[in-house]
Order: structure tokens, then sequence, then C-alpha cells
């Protein structure tokens, strides 16, 4: 399981990296204004987790990380075993 959230992140930076090098225009896409729709519906539903899952992260500790984390990767983040532990653990 660790392996295939391993894999889920990277694809998600790789994903974040592409974005935003496509707006300076420094990786050509085919599609510039798709990618940035994708891009803005997935950082709304980052957002919403954040949201959702404020109180459980706050009492964690390190809120600044996980949410940063969350911003990145949103429920690979949340569903990974050492952050379930740690929510589990603050309660």
């Amino acid at each position: 399981m660790r392996a295939s959230m391993l894999v889920g992140k990277l694809l998600m930076l790789v994903f974040w990296l592409t974005v935003i090098l496509s707006l300076f225009g420094l990786v050509p896409v085919p599609n510039p204004q798709r990618l940035q729709m994708i891009a803005l519906i997935v950082l709304g539903v980052h957002v919403l987790e954040c949201l959702l899952t404020f109180g459980k992260l706050k009492k964690t500790g390190a809120l600044g990380v996980h949410l940063v984390q969350v911003m990145l990767f949103g429920v690979l983040h949340l569903r990974h075993p050492d952050t379930v532990r740690a929510m589990n653990q603050a309660l």
C-alpha cells in the first residue's frame, strides 16, 4: 500500500509541476486552458479536504505541514497510514 501511495504522490507532484511550468510557458501543453481548469478543480477539492479535516489535523500538532501536504497530495496524504495513525493518536 505504501508503494501505491508513493506512486500516487509522485504523479501528483508531476501534475502540479506541469501546471506551474505550463503557466510560465516552459512546458508546451496541447490545451493549456483545459489543464488550468483541471488544476483549479483539483485545487478546490484539496481546499475542501483541508476544511473538512482541519479539526483532526490541528490536534496532531503539525498543522502547517499536514495542510501543505493535503494541498499537494489531497486524499493520498489523508489516507497514508502514518497520517491516519497521527490523527487517531491525537483524538
